[in-house]
């Protein structure tokens, strides 16, 4: 085989890996997102209030994930990730399943829970494979087509969960949403190859330190803190928002559940894939231009998106027409994760291959601990609080306050990592 040959299978090769798991953070979306669809019908079964909704849908969820979040990054850097995806894989599949055996609030809470646990384990044993396949000259392109997988979830927990609970009832969505991943398990263990640890970058740092002393190393990094600040402001917003959205439709504007399904499949489903994909392709052909890749201004360009992501959410909650509320929130689904390609490939490169996994850990973990927490278990309270039809719609306001805060905190991480890259640029030349 010649070296251009070799060369052009290598490319094909790390292409279906980014395939792959693509596919696999699209049944982790499916199984995060599928408890939103059925609130309604869950709660009229089991009689339950706004406030224990939310916390089925986040809290049970969100701190479970949390506390495994760190433990998991801490494996991601120093084992065999290929196999630990497939293990999580299998488990949060197993676990949604089971959801739809549930009898009763606690028992649903301690599937939700088992789906959290497992569902730590995916995001930063993914990215930190697809670190290790593109460099960073493709990496917010990779990334963003990675983060795909969260609007093709929304998607079909929506749009397929729509109508599986209209025909056969809401635990069969459950069981529905489970099936796939425990089909995918196996083609990514025997398929995908672990690749070597940081060769697609320079001089990678020992992970050798304890615990403690590898998160203090992380956070000292420029840009860092701001950034999980940031992007556990964003979740607190974009997943309560997501959750109670089919709710909002039907209380405020009469739509069926399977119609408002259809919107919220349209919205963060394909219009989020959309809007994620363009943003991480535009920021690396943006940085191509301006002689490589740039990670303050790629902060600074990203920094926008959440900004605007809640005018439209705003907007979109507060008017009384149909169509224009539909229509707001389609802008608003499609800027809803335009912000992961770019943060997250600035996260990743700031971090290197050794902190990596941590450093996706340490952002999951907080945007779940407190946003996905939060998120969903705000809303909800809101909605008890305010009352009526127009509870949830308070509700989602409120919690686009927290995408503005996002954005400011985004600012200050492209402010920090500009000023370090000015002091290096200084000392270099001096």
């Amino acid at each position: 085989m010649s070296a251009d040959t070799g060369k052009s299978a290598s490319t094909r090769y790390r292409w279906y890996v980014l395939a792959i798991l693509t596919l696999v953070q699209t049944c982790h979306g499916v199984d995060r997102a599928i408890i939103g669809l059925v609130l309604k019908p869950l709660g009229l079964e089991f009689h339950l209030t706004g406030a224990q909704l939310g916390l089925l849908a986040g809290v049970a969820y969100g701190i479970p994930f949390a506390l495994a979040a760190i433990p998991f990054g801490h494996i991601v850097d120093r084992y065999n990730r290929k196999v630990l995806m497939s293990v999580v894989l299998t488990a949060w599949s197993a676990a949604t399943t089971l959801c739809g055996a549930a009898t009763g609030f606690w028992s649903m809470l301690a599937g939700r829970a088992a789906v959290g646990v497992a569902e730590a384990g995916g995001s930063p044993t993914g990215m930190s494979l697809l670190s290790d396949y593109f460099g960073t000259d493709r990496r917010s392109t990779a990334i963003g087509i990675w983060y795909l997988s969260s609007g093709i979830g929304t998607a079909l927990a929506f749009f397929v969960g729509g109508w599986v609970v209209a025909e056969h009832g809401w635990r069969w969505a459950f069981i529905v949403a489970g099936i796939p991943g425990l089909l995918l398990a196996p083609v990514l263990y025997f398929t995908v190859r672990e690749p070597k640890r940081g060769q697609q970058d320079a001089a990678p740092e020992s992970s050798d330190a304890p615990l403690y002393q590898r998160l203090r190393l992380l956070l000292a990094k420029p840009g860092i803190a701001y950034a999980i600040a940031a992007i556990t402001c964003i979740a607190t917003a974009i997943y309560g928002m997501s959750i109670w959205l089919a709710s909002f439709l039907v209380d405020s504007h009469a739509m069926s559940l399977p119609n408002a399904g259809l919107v919220v499949a349209i919205a963060y489903g394909i219009l989020g894939s959309i809007g994620g994909l363009a943003a991480g392709w535009g920021a690396d052909r943006i940085n191509a231009q301006r002689g490589g890749f740039d990670p303050g201004h790629t902060m600074l360009m990203a920094s926008a998106i959440p900004l605007l992501t809640a005018i439209s959410g705003l907007l979109a909650v507060s008017v009384n027409d149909t169509g224009l509320s539909v229509g707001l929130l389609m802008v608003a689904g499609l800027l809803s994760a335009s912000y992961n390609g770019p943060v997250y490939a600035v996260i990743v490169t700031i971090a290197g291959p050794q902190l990596r996994g941590l450093a996706v850990s340490g952002v999951q973990m907080s945007a779940n601990l407190i946003g996905v927490g939060l998120g969903a278990w705000l809303i909800g309270k809101v909605s008890d609080i305010v009352g009526g039809s127009d509870g949830v719609a308070w509700g989602i306001g409120v919690a686009m306050l927290f995408c503005i805060a996002g954005a400011l905190f985004l600012l200050l991480a492209a402010r920090q990592i500009k000023a370090n890259q000015f002091s290096e640029h200084a000392i270099s030349r001096s």
